[in-house]
């Protein structure tokens, strides 16, 4: 079958040209839309006020401080004061925080460029592993780049990685994990240890759980998805026996070599995630006074009996551990840009980062109108929707398929997006999107690459994808100054107010 691109009459050298040098030019368009101004905004920006000063808190002592109440100033100000002595109490794991020091540690505390490069620099990665991820599914270069290319002009995609929040790197650390899956399945070894991608897999998955305990949910459904995967194959593999032998086999045949491989896997992603998710708390283990630090060894408090073997700093990391459930299960404070999760894939109520105004001095500046500078984490309309309509066409063809590759592209979703949907009174924002947007580029580009193969006139096909894509990198580029907080009119910040509820 001819592929895209050879629809267009490309020449075997253009087609290599393009598949050899088309990943190179699409990260370095997101490198540049990301990198681009990334000191602005000069002020801690939307929830910075937290990761950015636990960071800091993080390389200054291991453990996360309170701040006095001028410390955001004086962070815009690029000289990071007013740290306190008293212990914070946080309610995501440390290695997030750890990593936006880093590039704090080489750039310096006081400046914006380092509280957000690390997390830039793992966005641009998260592009790289979307079309490395497509490139694994669809078996296709052309295809992977049209992967790459969606996720690297999105919006969500490109808010998230100018800010030092958490989110985008889930994301990376995500992503990451569902391509190391994607190898594994490549050479799967029933009834064996042997699986280093697998064990890969959950390292990833522990350093995602390390940064927020969203990484928990797809620990559960990628280790659901290797447990069905491979008791399904065992069924085949009896079914194949029962046909050569023409006999009937007892069920145990496959049930019983599918649970012992669901232990063996079991204990060859969890317990990796388990030891890098601990080792990521060595900071406030080997500290004295952080947050519940002391808990055990206060009277009463340690555990007695069987368990009193327990070392009391874990019987403490365990107390806290109890303490930040309870916050996140009771989390339905109001917030102005809340948006419940049934919303989220129609972008219907995007949260403003950033928004500042003044007379004049912006890009389309008129007598009549003020200057704003506005953030908002709104993915590409054109993608998103269009993504929208692809998942409906995919998942009203499983009923009739049963594509596997359908079932595969679904666990980012199930593991990312529904479990929010369960949720219905916490506080929750749109731009949580961000860890499973790489598996809606995924299903879009499915969506996409079916509809060419399926049509009856692939070359017109092609050429309607090509228009699409276009429109696509049209509507980002008109998007882009909403994305990066260019200044400019309000009559044209208005212009992409589409809906009412983005603003």
């Amino acid at each position: 079958m001819l592929t895209l691109f050879q629809r267009f009459s490309l020449s075997p050298r253009r087609l290599y040209q393009i598949e050899s040098w088309g990943p190179l030019v699409i990260i370095f368009l997101a490198l540049a839309l990301r990198l681009y101004n990334l000191g602005y905004p000069q002020s801690l920006n939307f929830d910075e006020t937290y990761y950015v000063k636990d960071a800091y808190a993080l390389l200054n002592g291991g453990y996360e401080r309170e701040w006095s109440s001028t410390a955001d100033d004086r962070f815009a100000a690029g000289n990071p004061e007013g740290l306190l002595g008293s212990p914070s109490f946080v309610v995501h794991p440390p290695l997030g925080k750890w990593l936006i020091g880093l590039g704090m540690l080489i750039f310096g505390a006081g400046s914006p460029f380092g509280w957000r490069i690390v997390v830039a620099l793992l966005g641009v990665a998260t592009v790289w592993l979307t079309m490395k991820a497509a490139r694994l599914i669809f078996h296709s270069k052309i295809w992977a780049l049209v992967a790459g290319f969606l996720m690297a002009i999105d919006g969500v995609g490109i808010v998230l990685s100018r800010a030092a929040l958490l989110d985008q790197i889930l994301g990376f650390f995500v992503i990451l994990a569902f391509v190391l899956l994607l190898k594994d399945r490549k050479q799967v070894r029933l009834q064996s240890w042997n699986r280093p991608w697998l064990v890969a897999m959950g390292v990833a998955l522990g350093l995602a759980t390390a940064v927020k305990w969203s990484g928990l949910y797809f620990i559960a459904v990628f280790g659901l998805y290797i447990v069905v995967s491979e008791a399904h194959l065992n069924f085949r593999v009896q079914k194949n026996v029962e046909a050569k032998l023409e006999s009937t086999l007892p069920k145990s045949f496959w049930i019983v070599p599918s649970i012992t491989q669901a232990v063996r896997n079991g204990v060859l992603v969890v317990v990796p995630a388990f030891f890098v998710y601990l080792f990521s708390w060595t900071g406030w283990l080997l500290s004295k006074d952080a947050w519940s630090r002391n808990w055990a060894d206060q009277a009463g408090n340690a555990l007695t009996g069987f368990f009193a073997w327990i070392p009391t700093p874990l019987q403490s990391l365990w107390h806290y551990h109890t303490e930040i459930y309870n916050f996140h299960i009771n989390l339905t404070a109001s917030h102005v840009y809340a948006s419940p999760a049934y919303t989220w894939l129609f972008m219907l109520r995007p949260t403003a980062f950033f928004w500042e105004d003044q007379d004049s001095g912006c890009l389309f500046d008129t007598a009549s109108s003020d200057c704003v500078s506005a953030i908002t984490a709104l993915g590409n309309p054109i993608i998103w929707w269009g993504a929208v309509l692809a998942l409906s066409v995919l998942i009203a063809s499983w009923f009739r398929t049963r594509d596997k590759t359908i079932v595969l592209l679904a666990t980012g979703l199930l593991a990312g997006y529904v479990p929010w949907l369960l949720l219905p009174n916490r506080t929750m924002f749109e731009f949580y999107v961000i860890s499973f947007s790489p598996w809606i580029m995924l299903i879009l580009v499915a969506g996409l690459r079916a509809w060419f193969q399926n049509s009856a006139k692939p070359k017109t096909a092609a050429h309607w994808i090509a228009g699409y894509l276009s429109i696509a990198a049209l509507t980002s580029a008109f998007f882009y100054p909403i994305w990066t907080g260019m200044w400019i009119s309000y009559d044209f910040w208005r212009l992409h107010m589409w809906l009412p509820s983005w603003i």
